[in-house]
């Protein structure tokens, strides 16, 4: 038993319910479940402090449950969390907060309205934290939707009428005043004013005032932007049985491997890097953007609602691939531990991690019995886990609290990222067949696939590697990647880095900044594009080899280094044919990225099963992209 404190909030999620319901989406919610909507806006309301005149009265929520405590847990302030004071998982938290306020709020409405009883109370024990999912297919042209940008909402009130009221979904204004320890942060970008502004922000221009910039906030999640965050998310339902199960579980959740080799593994990013992705876009150099101020913002926990959503989905899908005691080291092939060398919260530093016990102690959420959550409590939804009283709606016939078979896993599979438009085997069969007959794929066979699998003839996919310094810009900043071809330049993809500043005071970011930490994350090439460039090559098709389409590849496309306001700080340009950058004018070793290479992989078909998900395999790596050098665009990069 872990020593108590002197007072601790235990997450126990919906436990009251005494049952399982789903979280389903924020549109879903407003459109077909009135009731429901309006006990979550009016029970957000109330853990910031908000109490409208109609909602049955003032809903006083315990310290531990106010959005300020709740919010407080991800950076600033650095204090305390008022529910272990001697930090649960953050969404449970804020959802068990939301839920015992709507059930006293339906209660109160049924006990006034006798003629709505069974409307409202049945609803309150339903509502979970909704989630929003961005890499949706509608997000690349509306972006969006209305219900968590304005700044009112209407909600259903007892006998049909309708209310507008404050959105909690738009903005936060701090309970009790601005903390002492918020610190505006100054770039040659501008000045985010965390210290005096007393609400959060999206997008606001350098302003003491602050102010949303909907139509710039719109513009960072729509169009190609979101069909990166699509295709890479697709990309992280391609990987194949059979792989190592911890290595595999590294690199799929986040973008500071510990047990990669100096080799590339698979090449399929991580959860970790599209997470960042949606903070940097939502926030631009505000609060979304900053770590120590994220969780100001009520998007926040939209966000990591549908990052929830998608951990779960994967693991359904792949439910062998977890982290373990430990992994072989590909090194040497040796046993590893898990040592976190980049501190945590409480742990001391490089301990061994372990998903249980004591040292998968996941600080400062505490169970009812007053012990931590452990890492291995948080797996799976499923009637066999440990009890969540959640779970999520259904998704391409995917209920992820059920059972199925390893055959409806890899068929689920092939569904997931067919829905987020990264699908090989679909591609392959729009490409220009006698432009690409020169792209040589090793047979499925000699590469000890597994039996009945056939390789794509003449087909590979193309991914764009980043590895960035962490801490190269003292904040959060983003690689673009662009296409350009003649008078024509466009967005094809992004990594987002999701720093603190040198000055915070976490320590494990600290460390992290010592070690001259790498992120790492991978940007899937559009088939549609590397099309064109294959068929409008001008290599004669006699000649034509891997290597000379790598390379009309990379001569079309150029990297940016921008800040999350928009600020460029340097730029470079691919090919070997791009003219060198001078020395006077190169950007500083420390903050160019450690690699932007090209790497591709075949792809490989079971025969007789359209079901089944393609093997990626082969995987080849191929030029840097700049190797002429990056040049500085701002005194920053120098």
């Amino acid at each position: 038993m872990t020593d108590l404190p002197i007072y601790y909030y235990p997450v126990v999620g919906r436990k009251s319910t005494g049952a399982v319901f789903d979280r389903i989406s924020i549109e879903d919610m407003q459109q077909n479940h009135p009731h429901q909507f309006t006990l979550f806006i009016l029970g957000f309301a109330a853990t910031q402090g908000i109490h409208h005149p109609r909602d049955g009265g003032f809903q006083p929520v315990p310290p531990a449950a106010s959005y300020m405590e709740i919010a407080g847990i991800h950076g600033r302030p650095y204090r305390e969390y008022a529910g272990d004071r001697k930090m649960p998982e953050q969404k449970a938290l804020m959802q068990q907060a939301i839920g015992d306020v709507a059930d006293r709020l339906a209660a109160d409405i049924e006990r006034e309205n006798p003629q709505e009883v069974g409307l409202w109370v049945p609803e309150a024990r339903k509502l979970r934290f909704p989630y929003w999912d961005w890499a949706a297919p509608k997000v690349v042209v509306e972006g969006f939707p209305p219900v968590i940008v304005d700044n009112t909402v209407e909600i259903l009130l007892p006998g049909g009428q309708t209310a507008a009221v404050r959105n909690p979904l738009s903005y936060y204004s701090y309970q009790g005043g601005i903390p002492s320890d918020f610190q505006d942060e100054a770039t040659r970008s501008g000045i985010a004013y965390f210290s005096q502004w007393t609400r959060s922000f999206r997008h606001s221009p350098s302003d003491p005032n602050g102010s949303t910039d909907n139509e710039a906030l719109q513009a960072a999640i729509i169009g190609e932007r979101a069909e990166n965050v699509r295709r890479q998310l697709g990309l992280l339902f391609n990987i194949p049985d059979g792989e190592d199960p911890a290595r595999t579980y590294d690199e799929f959740s986040n973008t500071l491997n510990e047990s990669c080799s100096d080799l590339n593994l698979r090449n399929t990013g991580s959860l970790e890097g599209i997470h960042g992705l949606i903070h940097g876009a939502v926030g631009g150099n505000e609060h979304m953007s900053t770590p120590d101020y994220a969780a100001f913002d009520p998007f926040f926990f939209l966000h990591h609602s549908n990052v929830d959503r998608i951990i779960a989905l994967w693991e359904w899908c792949y439910p062998e691939y977890w982290m373990g005691d430990g992994y072989t080291n590909p090194r040497n092939g040796r046993f590893a531990a898990w040592t976190q060398d980049r501190g945590t919260y409480a742990q001391v530093y490089n301990e061994q991690i372990l998903p249980t016990g004591a040292r998968g102690a996941l600080y400062p959420f505490r169970l009812k019995n007053g012990e931590y959550w452990n890492s291995e409590q948080t797996r799976f939804l499923d009637a066999a886990s440990y009890p969540k009283y959640y779970s999520y709606d259904a998704f391409l016939g995917i209920k992820v609290d059920q059972p199925a078979t390893p055959e409806e896993r890899r068929a689920a599979r092939a569904r997931i990222y067919d829905y987020y438009g990264f699908n090989p085997g679909e591609a392959a069969t729009k490409t220009n067949k006698a432009s690409w007959s020169h792209v040589p794929v090793r047979s499925a066979k000699e590469a000890g696939l597994p039996e009945l699998f056939k390789e794509i003839s003449n087909f590979r996919i193309f991914i764009v590697v980043v590895r960035l310094p962490e801490h190269a810009f003292n904040r959060s900043y983003n690689f673009e990647l662009h296409y350009n071809h003649g008078t024509e330049s466009r967005f094809i993809g992004a990594v987002t880095v999701f720093a603190r500043p040198d000055h915070s005071p976490c320590k494990a970011c600290a460390k992290r900044r010592a070690n001259g930490s790498i992120i790492r994350g991978a940007i899937p090439l559009p088939f549609s594009l590397v099309n064109d460039i294959i068929v409008r090559s001008r290599v004669d098709r006699t000649n034509a080899t891997l290597e000379t389409t790598t390379a009309d590849i990379t001569r079309c496309l150029s990297g940016v280094l921008v800040d999350t306001a928009g600020k460029v700080l340097a730029t470079a340009r691919g090919g070997k044919e791009a003219p060198r950058v001078p020395d006077e004018q190169s950007a500083s070793e420390t903050v160019v990225p450690a690699e932007v290479a090209l790497y591709t992989s075949a792809a490989a078909e079971k025969t007789g099963d359209k079901m089944h998900p393609v093997h990626l395999f082969d995987w080849q790596a191929h030029n840097a992209l700049f190797s002429n050098g990056w040049k500085a665009e701002d005194q920053e990069a120098f």
